[in-house]
Protein backbone atom coordinates (compact mmCIF):
# COMPACT_ATOMS: atom_id res chain seq x y z
CA UNK A 1 0.00 0.00 0.00
CA UNK A 2 1.73 2.86 -1.12
CA UNK A 3 0.30 5.17 1.74
CA UNK A 4 2.01 3.09 4.03
CA UNK A 5 4.98 5.44 4.34
CA UNK A 6 3.72 8.81 4.52
CA UNK A 7 1.11 7.23 7.25
CA UNK A 8 3.79 5.78 9.18
CA UNK A 9 6.22 8.76 8.78
CA UNK A 10 3.21 10.79 10.98
CA UNK A 11 2.38 7.85 13.24
CA UNK A 12 5.03 6.74 14.35
CA UNK A 13 6.74 10.55 14.83
CA UNK A 14 5.04 13.52 16.25
CA UNK A 15 2.68 14.81 13.33
CA UNK A 16 -0.42 12.25 13.99
CA UNK A 17 -2.04 11.51 17.28
CA UNK A 18 -4.53 9.05 17.97
CA UNK A 19 -8.43 10.54 16.46
CA UNK A 20 -11.97 10.32 18.35
CA UNK A 21 -12.82 7.54 16.18
CA UNK A 22 -9.93 5.34 16.36
CA UNK A 23 -10.40 1.16 16.88
CA UNK A 24 -7.10 0.29 17.39
CA UNK A 25 -5.22 1.69 14.55
CA UNK A 26 -1.39 1.80 15.27
CA UNK A 27 -1.79 2.04 19.34
CA UNK A 28 -0.31 -1.08 19.68
CA UNK A 29 2.27 -0.78 17.55
CA UNK A 30 3.74 2.13 15.76
CA UNK A 31 2.16 5.10 17.85
CA UNK A 32 4.10 3.44 20.98
CA UNK A 33 7.21 2.51 18.36
CA UNK A 34 6.87 -1.49 18.59
CA UNK A 35 8.98 -1.95 15.92
CA UNK A 36 9.85 -5.61 14.79
CA UNK A 37 10.44 -7.85 12.12
CA UNK A 38 7.05 -8.74 11.58
CA UNK A 39 5.74 -5.08 11.92
CA UNK A 40 3.43 -4.36 8.90
CA UNK A 41 3.97 -0.94 8.26
CA UNK A 42 8.01 -1.79 7.45
CA UNK A 43 6.55 -4.57 5.35
CA UNK A 44 4.72 -2.30 3.29
CA UNK A 45 7.74 0.17 2.35
CA UNK A 46 10.09 -2.56 1.77
CA UNK A 47 7.36 -4.64 -0.39
CA UNK A 48 6.02 -1.63 -2.44
CA UNK A 49 9.28 0.03 -3.26
CA UNK A 50 10.21 -3.56 -5.05
CA UNK A 51 7.30 -4.40 -6.68
CA UNK A 52 7.85 -0.92 -8.37
CA UNK A 53 11.52 -1.63 -9.26
CA UNK A 54 10.05 -5.04 -10.62
CA UNK A 55 8.10 -3.42 -13.04
CA UNK A 56 10.12 -0.10 -13.42
CA UNK A 57 13.03 -2.79 -14.71
CA UNK A 58 11.34 -4.03 -17.12
CA UNK A 59 10.22 -0.98 -18.66
CA UNK A 60 13.76 0.24 -18.65
CA UNK A 61 15.16 -3.33 -20.36
CA UNK A 62 13.20 -3.58 -23.04
CA UNK A 63 12.51 0.27 -24.02
CA UNK A 64 15.51 -0.48 -26.15
CA UNK A 65 14.03 -3.54 -27.98
CA UNK A 66 10.79 -1.49 -28.84
CA UNK A 67 10.63 -0.66 -32.78
CA UNK A 68 9.54 2.66 -32.90
CA UNK A 69 6.73 3.92 -35.98
CA UNK A 70 8.80 6.90 -36.58
CA UNK A 71 10.66 9.59 -34.84
CA UNK A 72 8.24 11.02 -32.87
CA UNK A 73 7.53 7.50 -31.46
CA UNK A 74 11.01 7.09 -30.50
CA UNK A 75 10.79 10.50 -28.52
CA UNK A 76 7.79 9.00 -26.84
CA UNK A 77 9.96 5.81 -26.32
CA UNK A 78 12.74 7.43 -24.65
CA UNK A 79 10.74 9.97 -23.05
CA UNK A 80 9.07 6.67 -21.16
CA UNK A 81 12.95 5.28 -20.25
CA UNK A 82 14.19 8.60 -18.53
CA UNK A 83 10.85 8.73 -16.41
CA UNK A 84 11.40 4.82 -15.56
CA UNK A 85 14.77 5.48 -14.91
CA UNK A 86 13.78 8.82 -12.40
CA UNK A 87 11.34 6.47 -10.44
CA UNK A 88 13.78 3.73 -9.84
CA UNK A 89 16.20 5.76 -8.39
CA UNK A 90 13.28 7.75 -6.16
CA UNK A 91 12.59 3.95 -5.22
CA UNK A 92 16.13 3.25 -4.04
CA UNK A 93 15.99 6.71 -2.05
CA UNK A 94 13.22 5.32 -0.22
CA UNK A 95 14.98 1.94 0.16
CA UNK A 96 18.04 4.00 2.17
CA UNK A 97 16.42 6.64 4.11
CA UNK A 98 14.07 4.11 5.93
CA UNK A 99 16.47 0.68 5.98
CA UNK A 100 19.84 2.03 6.58
CA UNK A 101 21.21 2.35 9.91
CA UNK A 102 23.08 5.43 8.64
CA UNK A 103 22.38 7.10 5.69
CA UNK A 104 25.70 8.98 5.54
CA UNK A 105 27.50 5.80 5.47
CA UNK A 106 29.17 4.72 2.38
CA UNK A 107 29.75 1.55 4.05
CA UNK A 108 26.67 1.12 6.19
CA UNK A 109 24.10 -1.68 4.32
CA UNK A 110 20.95 -0.06 2.36
CA UNK A 111 18.99 -3.00 0.83
CA UNK A 112 18.61 -5.22 -2.15
CA UNK A 113 19.67 -3.28 -4.99
CA UNK A 114 17.22 -3.71 -7.91
CA UNK A 115 19.07 -2.29 -11.13
CA UNK A 116 18.24 -5.10 -13.03
CA UNK A 117 15.63 -7.75 -14.00
CA UNK A 118 16.24 -10.14 -10.97
CA UNK A 119 15.28 -13.83 -11.34
CA UNK A 120 13.26 -15.75 -8.82
CA UNK A 121 15.81 -18.17 -8.33
CA UNK A 122 18.55 -15.58 -7.42
CA UNK A 123 19.07 -14.98 -3.59
CA UNK A 124 20.42 -11.25 -3.51
CA UNK A 125 22.02 -10.07 -0.55
CA UNK A 126 22.22 -6.24 0.71
CA UNK A 127 24.70 -4.06 -0.49
CA UNK A 128 26.13 -0.69 0.86
CA UNK A 129 24.92 2.76 0.75
CA UNK A 130 27.70 3.70 -1.83
CA UNK A 131 26.61 1.15 -4.10
CA UNK A 132 22.88 2.55 -3.56
CA UNK A 133 24.13 5.66 -4.38
CA UNK A 134 26.11 4.90 -7.27
CA UNK A 135 23.30 3.70 -9.04
CA UNK A 136 20.79 6.44 -8.17
CA UNK A 137 22.69 9.07 -9.72
CA UNK A 138 23.74 6.87 -12.52
CA UNK A 139 20.42 6.61 -13.40
CA UNK A 140 19.37 10.03 -12.72
CA UNK A 141 22.02 11.44 -14.51
CA UNK A 142 20.91 8.87 -17.74
CA UNK A 143 17.76 10.58 -17.19
CA UNK A 144 18.26 14.00 -17.41
CA UNK A 145 20.74 12.83 -20.89
CA UNK A 146 17.68 11.74 -22.12
CA UNK A 147 15.42 14.66 -21.07
CA UNK A 148 17.70 17.24 -22.86
CA UNK A 149 17.22 16.26 -25.99
CA UNK A 150 13.70 14.61 -25.79
CA UNK A 151 11.20 16.57 -27.74
CA UNK A 152 7.78 14.48 -26.55
CA UNK A 153 5.62 17.44 -24.82
CA UNK A 154 3.30 17.04 -22.23
CA UNK A 155 0.11 19.30 -21.97
CA UNK A 156 0.54 21.59 -19.32
CA UNK A 157 -2.25 20.83 -16.99
CA UNK A 158 -0.26 17.40 -16.37
CA UNK A 159 3.07 18.10 -16.25
CA UNK A 160 3.78 17.09 -12.56
CA UNK A 161 1.99 13.56 -13.52
CA UNK A 162 5.27 12.76 -14.91
CA UNK A 163 8.69 12.27 -13.97
CA UNK A 164 10.66 15.07 -15.51
CA UNK A 165 14.05 16.80 -15.82
CA UNK A 166 13.34 18.89 -12.66
CA UNK A 167 12.28 15.89 -10.77
CA UNK A 168 15.96 14.18 -11.71
CA UNK A 169 17.67 16.99 -10.74
CA UNK A 170 15.65 18.10 -7.46
CA UNK A 171 15.89 13.84 -6.16
CA UNK A 172 19.61 14.41 -6.92
CA UNK A 173 19.46 16.89 -4.42
CA UNK A 174 17.38 14.95 -1.65
CA UNK A 175 19.80 11.75 -2.14
CA UNK A 176 23.09 14.25 -1.71
CA UNK A 177 21.34 15.58 1.20
CA UNK A 178 20.70 12.46 2.61
CA UNK A 179 24.21 11.38 2.37
CA UNK A 180 25.74 14.85 4.17
CA UNK A 181 27.50 15.84 0.57
CA UNK A 182 25.63 19.36 0.91
CA UNK A 183 28.06 20.42 -1.94
CA UNK A 184 26.43 18.63 -4.02
CA UNK A 185 23.16 19.13 -3.23
CA UNK A 186 23.17 22.81 -2.94
CA UNK A 187 24.13 22.86 -6.61
CA UNK A 188 20.73 20.99 -7.88
CA UNK A 189 18.73 22.53 -5.48
CA UNK A 190 19.85 25.68 -7.23
CA UNK A 191 19.20 24.22 -10.35
CA UNK A 192 15.60 23.45 -9.55
CA UNK A 193 14.60 26.56 -8.29
CA UNK A 194 16.64 28.92 -10.66
CA UNK A 195 16.23 27.03 -13.88
CA UNK A 196 12.89 24.69 -13.46
CA UNK A 197 9.82 27.81 -14.02
CA UNK A 198 8.18 26.26 -10.68
CA UNK A 199 7.46 28.73 -8.76
CA UNK A 200 6.30 29.19 -4.20
CA UNK A 201 2.44 28.98 -4.11
CA UNK A 202 2.07 32.35 -2.51
CA UNK A 203 -1.28 32.97 -1.52
CA UNK A 204 -4.01 30.64 0.81
CA UNK A 205 -6.06 29.75 -2.25
CA UNK A 206 -3.00 28.62 -4.49
CA UNK A 207 -1.43 26.61 -1.45
CA UNK A 208 -5.03 24.99 -0.43
CA UNK A 209 -5.32 24.43 -4.26
CA UNK A 210 -2.08 22.03 -3.97
CA UNK A 211 -3.34 19.60 -1.36
CA UNK A 212 -7.17 19.92 -1.92
CA UNK A 213 -8.17 20.19 -5.15
CA UNK A 214 -4.90 19.64 -7.19
CA UNK A 215 -5.55 22.24 -9.38
CA UNK A 216 -2.77 25.28 -8.66
CA UNK A 217 -1.86 27.58 -11.47
CA UNK A 218 0.96 25.84 -13.78
CA UNK A 219 4.20 25.82 -12.59
CA UNK A 220 3.27 26.28 -8.68
CA UNK A 221 4.80 24.49 -5.92
CA UNK A 222 4.67 21.03 -7.40
CA UNK A 223 7.63 19.27 -9.05
CA UNK A 224 5.86 15.75 -9.05
CA UNK A 225 3.28 14.30 -7.93
CA UNK A 226 1.62 10.31 -7.82
CA UNK A 227 -1.88 10.93 -9.75
CA UNK A 228 -5.00 9.69 -8.55
CA UNK A 229 -8.34 9.24 -10.37
CA UNK A 230 -11.57 8.92 -9.40
CA UNK A 231 -11.66 5.09 -10.64
CA UNK A 232 -9.10 4.36 -7.93
CA UNK A 233 -10.68 5.24 -5.23
CA UNK A 234 -10.76 2.47 -2.42
CA UNK A 235 -10.11 3.16 1.05
CA UNK A 236 -7.35 0.94 0.99
CA UNK A 237 -5.51 3.02 -1.13
CA UNK A 238 -6.77 6.67 -0.68
CA UNK A 239 -4.20 8.59 1.11
CA UNK A 240 -6.55 10.43 3.06
CA UNK A 241 -7.99 6.91 4.46
CA UNK A 242 -4.58 6.65 6.16
CA UNK A 243 -6.07 9.43 8.78
CA UNK A 244 -9.53 8.92 8.73
CA UNK A 245 -12.50 6.16 7.69
CA UNK A 246 -14.82 8.26 5.71
CA UNK A 247 -13.82 12.07 5.43
CA UNK A 248 -11.65 14.65 6.35
CA UNK A 249 -14.15 16.13 8.98
CA UNK A 250 -15.06 15.64 12.72
CA UNK A 251 -17.92 13.04 11.22
CA UNK A 252 -15.90 11.17 8.82
CA UNK A 253 -14.09 9.08 11.45
CA UNK A 254 -10.94 10.16 12.45
CA UNK A 255 -8.81 7.33 13.76
CA UNK A 256 -5.58 9.80 13.48
CA UNK A 257 -5.68 12.97 13.92
CA UNK A 258 -2.99 16.33 13.81
CA UNK A 259 -1.03 16.32 16.76
CA UNK A 260 -1.68 18.84 19.67
CA UNK A 261 1.81 19.09 19.47
CA UNK A 262 1.87 20.32 15.70
CA UNK A 263 -1.06 21.88 15.79
CA UNK A 264 0.39 24.53 18.61
CA UNK A 265 3.37 25.20 16.39
CA UNK A 266 1.04 25.89 13.28
CA UNK A 267 -0.92 28.40 15.58
CA UNK A 268 2.35 30.11 16.75
CA UNK A 269 2.50 33.01 14.47
CA UNK A 270 -0.89 34.01 13.38
CA UNK A 271 -1.46 33.92 9.33
CA UNK A 272 0.25 31.13 8.34
CA UNK A 273 -1.59 29.63 5.36
CA UNK A 274 -0.70 25.72 6.13
CA UNK A 275 -2.92 26.00 9.43
CA UNK A 276 -5.95 26.17 7.31
CA UNK A 277 -4.66 23.77 5.06
CA UNK A 278 -3.34 21.08 7.30
CA UNK A 279 -6.31 21.33 9.92
CA UNK A 280 -10.04 21.46 8.86
CA UNK A 281 -11.12 24.38 10.64
CA UNK A 282 -14.09 25.69 8.87
CA UNK A 283 -17.21 24.38 7.57
CA UNK A 284 -19.29 21.11 7.72
CA UNK A 285 -18.13 19.48 11.19
CA UNK A 286 -14.79 21.44 11.66
CA UNK A 287 -12.00 20.77 14.25
CA UNK A 288 -13.15 20.74 17.73
CA UNK A 289 -10.05 23.19 19.31
CA UNK A 290 -10.26 22.80 23.32
CA UNK A 291 -8.46 25.37 24.41
CA UNK A 292 -7.79 23.82 27.93
CA UNK A 293 -6.97 20.50 26.40
CA UNK A 294 -4.35 19.81 28.62
CA UNK A 295 -6.64 19.78 31.83
CA UNK A 296 -9.56 18.25 29.91
CA UNK A 297 -11.44 15.31 31.75
CA UNK A 298 -11.88 14.12 27.93
CA UNK A 299 -9.37 15.84 25.79
CA UNK A 300 -10.22 12.37 23.41
CA UNK A 301 -13.47 13.95 22.09
CA UNK A 302 -13.45 17.67 23.23
CA UNK A 303 -10.21 18.33 21.29
CA UNK A 304 -10.48 16.90 17.88
CA UNK A 305 -7.97 18.40 15.67
CA UNK A 306 -8.79 16.89 12.22
CA UNK A 307 -6.32 16.36 9.85
CA UNK A 308 -7.69 18.34 6.33
CA UNK A 309 -3.95 18.87 4.06
CA UNK A 310 -5.20 15.73 1.69
CA UNK A 311 -8.18 16.42 -0.40
CA UNK A 312 -9.29 18.83 1.99
CA UNK A 313 -13.34 18.75 2.20
CA UNK A 314 -13.07 17.03 -1.81
CA UNK A 315 -11.85 13.83 -1.01
CA UNK A 316 -14.70 11.16 -0.25
CA UNK A 317 -14.30 7.29 -0.08
CA UNK A 318 -17.33 6.33 -2.04
CA UNK A 319 -17.17 4.43 -5.96
CA UNK A 320 -16.09 6.96 -8.31
CA UNK A 321 -15.42 9.47 -5.71
CA UNK A 322 -12.87 12.23 -5.48
CA UNK A 323 -9.40 10.91 -4.13
CA UNK A 324 -6.20 13.03 -3.31
CA UNK A 325 -3.12 12.95 -5.27
CA UNK A 326 0.61 11.74 -3.61
CA UNK A 327 3.04 14.24 -3.45
CA UNK A 328 6.16 13.46 -3.72
CA UNK A 329 8.54 16.59 -4.59
CA UNK A 330 7.96 20.55 -4.11
CA UNK A 331 10.10 23.59 -4.65
CA UNK A 332 10.13 24.28 -1.08
CA UNK A 333 12.05 21.11 -0.17
CA UNK A 334 14.82 22.65 -2.40
CA UNK A 335 14.50 25.65 -0.39
CA UNK A 336 14.64 24.10 2.29
CA UNK A 337 17.75 22.15 1.04
CA UNK A 338 19.69 24.84 0.13
CA UNK A 339 19.13 25.97 3.99
CA UNK A 340 20.86 23.03 5.23
CA UNK A 341 23.73 23.68 2.64
CA UNK A 342 24.73 26.71 4.14
CA UNK A 343 24.41 26.18 7.52
CA UNK A 344 26.76 22.68 6.24
CA UNK A 345 29.10 25.76 4.75
CA UNK A 346 28.62 28.02 7.64
CA UNK A 347 26.49 31.00 6.57
CA UNK A 348 24.14 30.93 8.87
CA UNK A 349 22.82 34.11 7.18
CA UNK A 350 22.33 32.49 4.20
CA UNK A 351 20.22 29.85 5.82
CA UNK A 352 17.82 32.05 7.56
CA UNK A 353 17.80 33.75 4.10
CA UNK A 354 16.40 30.15 2.58
CA UNK A 355 14.20 29.79 5.75
CA UNK A 356 12.88 33.48 4.84
CA UNK A 357 12.08 32.44 1.19
CA UNK A 358 9.63 30.11 2.37
CA UNK A 359 7.79 31.94 5.24
CA UNK A 360 7.37 35.02 2.85
CA UNK A 361 5.33 32.44 0.60
CA UNK A 362 3.30 31.64 3.61
CA UNK A 363 1.98 34.40 5.06
CA UNK A 364 0.37 37.34 3.52
CA UNK A 365 3.19 40.13 4.22
CA UNK A 366 6.53 39.34 4.50
CA UNK A 367 8.40 37.31 7.71
CA UNK A 368 11.14 38.54 9.60
CA UNK A 369 14.28 36.39 8.68
CA UNK A 370 15.16 34.44 11.64
CA UNK A 371 18.29 34.86 13.40
CA UNK A 372 20.39 32.02 14.60
CA UNK A 373 22.78 31.86 17.17
CA UNK A 374 24.70 28.74 16.66
CA UNK A 375 25.14 26.06 13.96
CA UNK A 376 22.77 23.71 16.08
CA UNK A 377 19.79 26.61 16.68
CA UNK A 378 19.92 26.66 12.86
CA UNK A 379 19.52 23.07 12.22
CA UNK A 380 16.31 22.84 15.06
CA UNK A 381 15.16 25.73 12.79
CA UNK A 382 15.28 24.79 9.31
CA UNK A 383 13.94 20.96 11.18
CA UNK A 384 11.14 22.84 12.67
CA UNK A 385 9.75 25.06 9.40
CA UNK A 386 10.21 21.67 7.61
CA UNK A 387 7.72 20.34 10.12
CA UNK A 388 5.17 22.43 9.65
CA UNK A 389 5.66 23.09 5.55
CA UNK A 390 5.89 19.06 4.78
CA UNK A 391 4.13 17.32 7.44
CA UNK A 392 2.22 14.41 6.30
CA UNK A 393 4.17 14.26 3.22
CA UNK A 394 5.99 11.30 4.37
CA UNK A 395 9.51 13.45 5.44
CA UNK A 396 9.27 13.82 9.65
CA UNK A 397 10.63 10.30 10.41
CA UNK A 398 13.29 10.71 7.92
CA UNK A 399 13.83 14.29 8.97
CA UNK A 400 14.42 13.32 12.57
CA UNK A 401 16.94 10.76 11.21
CA UNK A 402 19.15 12.80 8.81
CA UNK A 403 19.18 15.83 11.16
CA UNK A 404 17.99 15.80 14.15
CA UNK A 405 20.80 15.01 16.54
CA UNK A 406 22.21 17.73 14.42
CA UNK A 407 19.15 20.58 15.65
CA UNK A 408 19.84 18.67 19.22
CA UNK A 409 15.79 17.88 18.81
CA UNK A 410 13.78 14.80 19.30
CA UNK A 411 10.08 13.94 18.91
CA UNK A 412 7.64 16.29 20.18
CA UNK A 413 4.66 15.00 21.95
CA UNK A 414 1.93 16.87 23.92
CA UNK A 415 1.52 14.22 26.85
CA UNK A 416 -2.37 14.92 26.32
CA UNK A 417 -2.52 12.36 23.63
CA UNK A 418 -0.45 9.86 25.43
CA UNK A 419 -0.66 10.37 29.33
CA UNK A 420 -4.28 11.48 30.03
CA UNK A 421 -7.72 10.10 31.24
CA UNK A 422 -9.03 9.35 27.91
CA UNK A 423 -5.70 8.27 26.25
CA UNK A 424 -3.43 6.12 28.44
CA UNK A 425 -0.54 5.00 26.33
CA UNK A 426 3.08 5.12 28.89
CA UNK A 427 5.08 3.34 25.59
CA UNK A 428 4.10 6.30 23.76
CA UNK A 429 6.23 9.07 25.89
CA UNK A 430 8.62 10.74 23.60
CA UNK A 431 11.52 9.71 25.64
CA UNK A 432 10.85 5.70 24.72
CA UNK A 433 12.45 6.63 21.47
CA UNK A 434 15.68 8.62 21.46
CA UNK A 435 17.02 9.65 17.96
CA UNK A 436 20.28 7.07 18.73
CA UNK A 437 17.96 4.10 18.79
CA UNK A 438 17.89 1.06 16.54
CA UNK A 439 14.03 1.70 14.99
CA UNK A 440 15.05 4.58 12.54
CA UNK A 441 16.64 1.73 10.54
CA UNK A 442 13.17 -0.20 10.14
CA UNK A 443 13.49 -4.21 9.97
CA UNK A 444 14.18 -6.55 6.68
CA UNK A 445 10.77 -7.94 6.92
CA UNK A 446 10.66 -11.97 8.05
CA UNK A 447 8.77 -12.82 4.96
CA UNK A 448 11.53 -11.50 2.83
CA UNK A 449 14.38 -13.24 5.28
CA UNK A 450 12.00 -16.44 5.13
CA UNK A 451 12.58 -16.27 1.30
CA UNK A 452 15.76 -15.87 0.84
CA UNK A 453 17.80 -16.24 4.06
CA UNK A 454 20.73 -14.82 2.75
CA UNK A 455 19.57 -10.85 3.29
CA UNK A 456 21.39 -9.71 5.96
CA UNK A 457 19.20 -8.06 8.97
CA UNK A 458 19.13 -4.67 10.43
CA UNK A 459 21.04 -4.60 14.31
CA UNK A 460 18.34 -4.70 17.05
CA UNK A 461 15.71 -7.10 15.69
Amino acid sequence: MLFRSYVFSSVFTDEAAPGSQNGGQGITSDYIFLMNVDNGSAAAIWQTQYFALARLNRVIAFADKVIATNAADQQIINRAKAEALVLRALAHIKIVSYFSPNPKDDASLAGVLADKIIATTEKPVRVTNAAFYRSIHADLDAAITIFNSNTATYAAASRTFYPSRALAQALKARAFALKGDYTNAEVFANTVINSSGISLATTQAQYDAVFHTHNESPNTEVIFRLKRTVQQNAQASNLNNGWVSVANRVNGSPFYEVSRALYNKLVEVPGDFRLNTTVHLTGTSPSLINPNYATATDVRNTDIIVLHKHGGQAAVTATNGYNPDFMVARLSEMYFIRAEARVAAGDLAGAATAIKTIRDARFATAQPAPVYASAQAAWKGILDERRLELSFEGFRFIDLKRIGTLAGAGLDRDASEYASSSWSFPAANPSNLPLTSTKFALPVPQVEIVGNPAIQQNPGY
